[in-house]
């Protein structure tokens, strides 16, 4: 099967070279896309967004560690009768599985959220690399970490962050 698709491939480029509108002129340029996703300032803003909306619970969880820490301080008192270190650490281990599952739904919520904004990001600046790519007539955009070599190749990297930046205002959460 991959024989197949590798033959097609093949013989697809080998009459495409004899037809000469289909690379006529080809504009093959290279972009770093991350880069442009660590620099761009969208990502900044959505981050701070996104930790303002989590900022409640991880303070709820920050403050129920507190409470259990200082639970188990007063239960290494030994002047504590066996009644009440009994309920105390009946307390205790209550609130340790309601703090492990606090912790497991805040870190879920993290990472589904932090996946939904990461992918947002992406598709936007996917759509800043075609506006490039259009306005300057260029026929495949590659991305930097998928060519292992190519000399005297344009990076229009800087290109999409200077477009990025004059769309600043542009947040899509």
């Amino acid at each position: 099967m991959k024989n197949f698709f590798k033959f097609t491939l093949l013989i697809f480029i080998f009459f495409s070279f004899f037809n000469k509108e289909a690379f006529c002129c080809t504009k093959i340029v290279v972009v770093n896309i991350a880069k442009i996703f660590d620099i761009i300032p969208q990502k900044k803003k959505i981050t701070k967004k996104l930790e303002k909306k989590l900022y409640s619970d991880f303070l709820v969880i920050k403050k129920m560690e507190k409470l259990l820490l200082s639970k188990i301080n007063r239960l290494e008192n030994k002047n504590l009768s066996k009644k009440l270190r009994k309920n105390l650490e009946k307390e205790i281990k209550h609130e340790k599985k309601i703090l492990k599952k606090k912790i497991k739904i805040f870190t879920k919520k993290n990472r589904q959220k932090q996946e939904s904004i990461r992918n947002k990001i992406l598709i936007f600046i996917h759509k800043l690399i075609n506006i490039v790519a259009k306005k300057n007539h260029y026929n495949i955009v590659l991305d930097i970490s998928t060519v292992a070599y190519i000399k005297n190749i344009k990076d229009i990297t800087n290109d999409v962050i200077n477009l990025a930046i004059k769309q600043n205002n542009i947040l899509f959460i």
